[in-house]
């Protein structure tokens, strides 16, 4: 096994940097001593034109206006207010505009006023952040990955979350995984992608010989489930994140429900899981919150958790996992117009429920990085086993299970997570 957090700051992305342009100096206007001298000898000879008076008139001229003004002061004499007032011509430049200095005074308290509220938000952004970090129970983690960097799928750019979610409808218990979904922060392509990994693949889990895939997490827990996904699709997974059917409820209703439109036949089997598990989960009564039919509609967390659960309309545990991936989409995109109020007691709830092996540090960052992801990447869904490199079979025992091309899946991995 190799270390954790070894190679971190390996960065497989190799970047050219463009040349710098030549600089042209075409336009660039030279100045000489010569030039310069012409330029004045130009101008003194065009400055006298015809009518203009010389220097020795223009002195005479000024003497005799002063002594014409020193005679007309004599004769009256000046106010105590004249005497003491300041001439205009003494009044220095930078007073004659009062109102400059007060503008910049204006504009520099504006711009204080807007990093100050900057750093309010980001304030109470962060403590909230935190406050619900420290309320996730801890996993315990190996602190190594099963293959060697030369031997798995890693980029610094991406990263690998993996979310499972608990099919247990005791809270204090650990079932299977009711689903396996991998969710991939893409840095470069600015992309959000969510893989979801059938849970009837047949693969093989260290220590207990062949099994299918969800039976791991039964195993042992997040830790074995993630070991198993790294062994066979030797993809790298940076952290796991554990939630149970309570959990999934809450956060739908902390960001408002999310918009789904069903048919029919998809409503009718989200009363039927409503009546036979969710309510009672939840502690509500059997026939609570039931749907009158087909049609779009804005579905809290019990609806919405009945309905990721639907597994035997359409293309059977497929679609089922599409459908998982819907809800997730729209959680992601209702995040972005919260209720502060309702997102606050809701996901308090949920927390109780979720567990993680992530560092607080860890999960800090990437709460910094979470309006960015929500505002500018795309989302994008993927499967494994992707088409064409499965097939059903059955174990001994009469077990329906999945046969995969491991190999192909994870070229399938490699091309669309770290290479489109």
């Amino acid at each position: 096994m190799a270390e954790k957090n070894a190679h971190e700051d390996q960065d497989t992305l190799q970047f050219r940097v463009p040349k710098q342009p030549e600089t042209d100096y075409n336009h660039t206007r030279i100045y000489r001593k010569s030039d310069i001298e012409q330029h004045r000898s130009s101008n003194k000879s065009s400055s006298s034109p015809s009518g203009t008076l010389n220097n020795q008139q223009y002195r005479k001229k000024q003497t005799s206006s002063a002594v014409h003004n020193q005679n007309a002061a004599k004769q009256q004499p000046r106010t105590r207010q004249q005497r003491t007032a300041v001439p205009p011509e003494t009044v220095p430049q930078t007073n004659r505009n009062p109102k400059a200095k007060p503008e910049k005074k204006k504009k520099g308290g504006f711009l204080k006023k807007l990093l100050l509220l900057v750093f309010a938000v980001f304030l109470i952004y962060s403590t909230a952040a935190l406050y619900y970090i420290t309320r996730i129970n801890p996993i315990e983690d190996s602190g190594q990955y099963v293959n060697d960097p030369e031997t798995m799928l890693y980029s610094s750019e991406v990263k690998n979350i993996l979310v499972i979610g608990e099919d247990s409808r005791d809270n204090a218990a650990r079932g299977l995984s009711d689903s396996i979904i991998l969710l991939s922060v893409n840095r470069k392509n600015k992309k959000l992608q969510m893989t979801s990994f059938m849970r009837d693949i047949y693969t093989e889990i260290d220590g207990y010989d062949f099994d299918k895939i969800n039976a791991a997490y039964s195993y042992g827990g997040a830790p074995l489930l993630k070991d198993t996904i790294e062994d066979n699709f030797k993809i790298r997974i940076d952290g796991c994140v554990t939630l149970n059917f309570t959990a999934v409820a809450h956060i739908v209703d902390a960001v408002g429900g999310v918009q789904i439109t069903l048919t029919p036949e998809e409503a009718n089997a989200v009363n039927e899981i409503l009546f036979s598990e969710v309510n009672e989960i939840m502690g509500d009564s059997p026939g609570d919150d039931f749907l009158p039919g087909g049609g779009t509609y804005i579905l809290d967390g019990k609806q919405a958790l009945s309905y990721s659960r639907i597994r035997y309309i359409g293309n059977a545990d497929f679609e089922r996992t599409q459908r998982q991936r819907t809800v997730i989409t729209q959680v992601l995109s209702r995040m972005k117009k919260i209720n502060p109020v309702k997102f606050n007691s809701n996901i308090t709830k949920a927390l109780e429920y979720i567990g993680t092996d992530m560092s607080v540090t860890d999960m800090y960052i990437m709460s910094l990085r979470l309006p960015l992801l929500l505002m500018s990447y795309e989302t994008e869904q993927l499967r494994v086993p992707a088409d064409g490199t499965w097939s059903y079979g059955e174990t001994w025992d009469g077990m329906s299970i999945i046969n995969v091309d491991f190999y192909a899946n994870t070229e399938y991995l490699k091309q669309n997570i770290y290479i489109q």
